[in-house]
């Protein structure tokens, strides 16, 4: 995985796109242009990930807090 083409293509990702999530995992194709799968469980979106063909270690999986939710912590 090519983490800095992950994180040019991450940053570039619509917000509002990303707020249809909220609540959710989420799980970004290898090269962070897409989300590839989503669900309220991690296990669950494990279990998608690995449906759909993809490696579960070459993909970033990131829970996406509903817009009012305030995060502590480090982040993007």
């Amino acid at each position: 995985m090519d983490m800095q083409l992950y994180l040019k293509n991450r940053h570039q990702f619509p917000h509002d796109a990303l707020q249809t999530y909220a609540g959710q995992h989420v799980a970004w194709s290898p090269d962070g242009t897409r989300i590839i799968a989503s669900a309220d469980d991690p296990l669950k979106l494990v279990a998608a990930i690995d449906a759909l063909g993809f490696d579960s270690s070459e993909v970033v999986i990131e829970p996406v807090p509903y817009p009012d939710e305030i995060v502590l912590g480090a982040g993007l």
